[in-house]
């Protein structure tokens, strides 16, 4: 008994139709503006010194962070604008921008948060 490894047109056609395993649309979004700023710049190492900055000014989760402009980032980054660039990346990874305040979204409770940054 053998097996016919050709590939029809048809297979062909539905595999590449199939969404893939891996999903490019963005998450649910509380589930992204309920992220804390240090685990959402963890994998980006140049990135975790601006998210302790913006931690320690009260901008904790991603639902904080959206809300300011790129000056303010800029601002607490110490003029690094690379730095900025690369948050705004990430974020618009994530189908977010700056400077768009998340309209009737409130921060979970500090708890999470204050362990990491002890």
């Amino acid at each position: 008994m053998g097996f016919d490894m050709a590939i029809t047109a048809r297979q062909l056609e539905e595999a590449l139709a199939s969404p893939s395993p891996r999903s490019s649309a963005p998450p649910p979004r509380d589930t992204v503006l309920n992220r804390d700023v240090i685990s959402l710049c963890a994998r980006q190492s140049h990135l975790n010194e601006l998210a302790f900055r913006l931690a320690d000014h009260g901008h904790t989760h991603v639902g904080d962070v959206i809300a300011l402009s790129r000056y303010t980032l800029i601002d607490l980054a110490d003029g690094e604008t690379a730095l900025v660039d690369s948050l705004e990346l990430v974020l618009g990874h994530l189908g977010l921008q700056l400077e768009t305040p998340a309209a009737g979204w409130t921060a979970p409770p500090g708890d999470t948060i204050d362990a990491l940054l002890d």
